[in-house]
């Protein structure tokens, strides 16, 4: 076909590739930049509650407002119900975040990460007991809901995928749980397990890199795209009048 632009003359099917693929990766990187600004929203306001001081609980309603709130709770882990949620640990390898129903001296029940367990202490028997009665600081936490894509519970080994605190407090019998779980902190000493110290609050932010790879690629397209023209020989002045443009 011909065109009166005899510098520049595109073909219709990369052309229309190129302008159908580089605004969805323009829009997936400002997309990420977006999500950068909720995530970095979401760790200043994480920071602000992990460097407050604790409050009681007892007496305060928990919502999904107050995640990573500190607390101070007092009360009695229930006898012979724990649930164990497969991880690993950078000090102690593969094992289990260990999470137990506790009744608050209020009356109310939350679900309570009590921290990391090594694989070989997975049975309590192995285990020193630790007393029932029990007075700590704790992070608040948004429960898990298993998703599609997640392994299901192994509900007759006791062995979780998913911080479903919901379904753990239900597996328990002792009546519902408050919406949001605790992450028990402090520190024990070293032959007692669980430890809460192995338990830690992040919060992953790759946004910004993500959305370089997405505006990288709409740059990398562009110049393929202008590279295969060159080769082509559709890009500078045609080499003779005779030829199609």
């Amino acid at each position: 076909m011909f065109v009166t632009n005899p510098y520049f003359r595109p073909l219709l099917g990369p052309t229309l590739f190129l302008l159908a693929a580089l605004p969805v990766l323009i829009w997936l990187g400002v997309w990420q930049l977006q999500r950068l600004e909720w995530k970095q929203g979401i760790i200043a306001q994480m920071e602000a509650r992990l460097g407050a001081a604790a409050i009681e609980l007892d007496g305060q309603v928990l919502a999904a407002e107050d995640e990573y709130r500190r607390f101070r709770v007092s009360g009695t882990f229930l006898p012979d119900a724990e649930f164990h949620w497969l991880t690993t640990s950078d000090a102690y390898g593969v094992g289990y975040q260990l999470y137990a129903p506790f009744r608050l001296s209020d009356g109310r029940l939350v679900m309570v990460n009590r921290g990391y367990i090594p694989a070989a202490l997975k049975d309590p028997a192995s285990r020193t007991a630790l007393p029932g009665g029990a007075s700590f600081e704790a992070l608040a936490r948004m429960p898990e809901t298993p998703g599609s894509l997640d392994a299901e519970n192994d509900l007759l080994s006791n062995v979780w995928f998913t911080r479903d605190t919901t379904a753990m407090c239900a597996q328990a019998g002792a009546g519902a749980c408050l919406p949001l779980y605790l992450q028990q902190e402090g520190e024990v000493a070293e032959e007692v397990w669980p430890k809460p110290g192995a338990a830690r609050a992040t919060v992953i932010n790759n946004h910004l890199d993500y959305a370089l790879t997405w505006f990288g690629l709409a740059i990398v397209l562009i110049a393929i795209y202008l590279a295969f023209h060159k080769g082509q020989g559709r890009i500078g002045y045609p080499r003779n009048s005779g030829d199609k443009l």
